[in-house]
């Protein structure tokens, strides 16, 4: 079955903060998908990203935005048995033009505020762009099989508080002038992960339950990386060091040339591997409880 639906036909609410502000809540109804597709494009604001165990609904979301500059485009449309979801907010190129682009950015941010529920009935591949401005996304009880993240300039949390029911073959997380925090990531049942991190900060955590051995590649450019890690999990590291670059490792000692590996290599039977290319930035390994 092929179909397609304008979610704004959807609108349930259209409420008038102001001249300028508006407040709407839109739903997409679950038809029987067994697979889904979402794809956000987040240009300025605050975006939230949680579960919903409404299984009445693919998504439920309520959406407060400038009507003059940020308009959403919610599009929803099936092809078989499988879902497609594409959101997307940023400024109309118009408003650009006629010179709405605003000094008030501050105002922006919190003006255009997206708060999006996601089933937790489907396996779902999410592809995030988020521009500038916050991130809060929660994929605890989601079965998500497919994650990719594009950070930008924004600050972002990205939260696994229990293990996801699906399986992520790489999980991607890649980040500009922003700082990044993920946690959980032990719980995000991934096969690799790929993190580059341009000027800003990213945190690492890798805490929660590790279904199995796990690699990864993390690159730096002029940035930092804190990578917290379990201290009963094996860690190798690959990585080459330079006058301009800082690599603090901690319990490890190196078995070949730049390869370093934990003191508990030996003894533990769960393990992660992870190549560093860095530039001019840090990257420093922290084990935790």
């Amino acid at each position: 079955m092929k179909g397609r639906l304008i979610i704004g036909m959807c609108l349930l609410t259209a409420i008038a903060l102001s001249e300028d502000i508006v407040t709407e809540r839109h739903e997409v109804p679950y038809k029987s998908e067994e697979e889904l597709n979402v794809g956000i494009e987040f240009g300025l604001g605050k975006l939230e990203l949680r579960s919903t165990n409404n299984k009445k609904y693919i998504m439920q979301a309520e959406i407060t935005y400038s009507k003059d500059l940020y308009k959403p485009e919610i599009e929803y449309k099936t092809v078989g048995n499988r879902g497609k979801l594409r959101l997307v907010s940023h400024q109309d190129d118009n408003s650009r033009f006629w010179g709405h682009s605003k000094k008030n950015s501050s105002s922006d941010i919190k003006n255009n505020h997206w708060r999006v529920a996601m089933t937790d009935q489907i396996p779902t591949a999410y592809n995030i762009e988020l521009g500038l401005g916050k991130g809060i996304l929660d994929f605890t009880n989601m079965k998500v099989n497919d994650l990719n993240l594009e950070c930008g300039l924004s600050d972002v949390v990205i939260e696994f508080t229990k293990s996801n029911k699906e399986r992520i073959r790489t999980l991607v997380i890649q980040s500009g002038l922003g700082n990044v925090e993920a946690t959980g990531l032990c719980n995000a049942n991934m096969d690799r992960f790929d993190v580059e991190c341009g000027l800003g900060s990213t945190k690492l955590r890798f805490d929660g339950d590790l279904a199995r051995d796990i690699k990864g590649q993390i690159t730096i450019g002029l940035g930092s990386v804190t990578v917290q890690i379990l201290e009963d999990i094996a860690v190798q590291i690959e990585a080459e060091s330079s006058f301009l670059s800082s690599l603090n490792f901690d319990g490890f000692r190196e078995v070949e040339e730049n390869i370093y590996r934990s003191k508990n290599w030996k003894n533990s039977d769960r393990r992660i591997y992870i190549v560093i290319e860095i530039g001019l930035g840090s990257v420093d390994i922290e084990w935790i409880n």
